[in-house]
């Protein structure tokens, strides 16, 4: 079988048609991709079907390559799509995105392009204003795959992100998406922390280690959400939660662990059993106590986990060798895999516990 395009540069652009020994098959015209994706059609044509499309609809589309064929259909026929690539292209993929879902026809997508931006935003579900239109003329695109295009909507659909996103100048994909999956305290520093982890070459702390102190530092202190309010840096909250930190053992270490631990018991009832086994250098945490002991020790704030480990989101692990490292894991599907893994004072383990703990992890998974 083939398939046979349209370029850019025709009357029909991106119309397709697949044939097999000759005979036609079926066929594709406008909003109806032929099921092959955007990049398969590059290595397969090259430049042929592009050749002469403008760079701003080049660069829409190789943000969403899965929506790319019907991006080419629309921008190719309506001058006005084409125009909107330029002027919001976000809003474009949108609109585009709503338009496949719903089969508009080349007229039904005419008419939507005559409205205003502020009315396009309603038709793709945000709110028909002109700061939601202004949200995203801003917006700055880079490629994505389906599911973080699905995410980057959830994102856009939330009111505390679009009122949060208006403090900063030029929002983009990536940063949309770490609000989509984060769901604690939000404040306009939080933009600043959120380009600093998305910062390229950054090691050791990126987007997953910025929600794990987001998420602990307010555990820590949830009625005291002051401090975290004035934090704009890395480092300044990287200090505020060890800070709450040394707080909390401390409090822990100066009244009776055994009190303590039966309080916790009193609250969330007996310790969950451990769902993995011990194996080698690694064993479970098996009481309310010794997850107490185990924050106190290693001085970070696994002893505040209480309420994950109660609820069974979380359940906690040492690793005695190489090192001593606290092993928190997660239901992931139908088994278990890590969600976070801390030495002392929250360092990162050494590559071989990583390895000794993936190693752990694999042979669960087989046994």
């Amino acid at each position: 079988m083939v398939v046979r395009l349209s370029p850019w540069q025709s009357a029909t652009p991106f119309a397709w048609v697949s044939e097999a020994e000759g005979e036609p098959l079926a066929s594709g015209t406008f909003l109806e991709p032929p099921g092959i994706g955007w990049h398969t059609l590059m290595d397969t044509h090259g430049d042929a079907l592009t050749q002469g499309m403008p760079e701003a609809l080049r660069v829409a589309i190789n943000a969403v390559p899965f929506l790319g064929v019907a991006l080419a259909q629309v921008a190719g026929r309506l001058s006005t799509a084409l125009e909107l690539a330029t002027s919001s292209p976000l809003l474009l993929l949108l609109l585009v995105d709503k338009g496949v879902q719903a089969q508009w026809s080349e007229q039904a997508f005419s008419a939507v392009l005559s409205e205003k931006q502020a009315t396009l935003c309603g038709m793709v579900g945000l709110p028909s204003t002109r700061a939601s239109a202004k949200l995203l003329r801003r917006c700055q695109l880079s490629p994505m795959i389906q599911r973080e295009f699905i995410v980057l909507k959830r994102a856009l659909h939330d009111p505390s992100t679009a009122r949060l996103l208006r403090h900063h100048p030029a929002p983009y994909v990536q940063q949309l998406i770490f609000l989509a999956n984060y769901h604690g305290e939000r404040w306009p520093g939080l933009l600043l922390l959120i380009d600093d982890a998305l910062t390229p070459g950054r090691v050791g702390r990126g987007s997953a280690w910025l929600k794990e102190m987001l998420n602990d530092t307010q555990r820590l202190a949830a009625a005291d959400l002051e401090a975290l309010y004035r934090v704009t840096t890395m480092a300044g909250l990287q200090a505020l939660h060890d800070r709450r930190v040394a707080r909390f053992n401390t409090r822990m270490g100066a009244g009776d662990l055994a009190r303590d631990a039966a309080l916790l018991e009193k609250r969330h009832g007996p310790y969950p059993s451990p769902p993995l086994p011990n194996r080698g250098a690694i064993t479970a945490i098996t009481s309310w106590k010794g997850l107490l002991l185990e924050g106190k020790r290693m001085h970070h704030c696994v002893g505040s986990y209480d309420r994950p480990v109660a609820l069974g989101h979380v359940a906690i692990y040492r690793l005695h060798l190489p090192e001593s490292v606290t092993i928190a894991i997660a239901p992931q599907g139908h088994q278990w895999g890590l969600s976070q893994a801390r030495g002392a004072r929250n360092t990162t383990p050494s590559l071989e516990a990583q390895q000794a703990i993936q190693r752990w992890l694999a042979e669960q998974a087989d046994a």
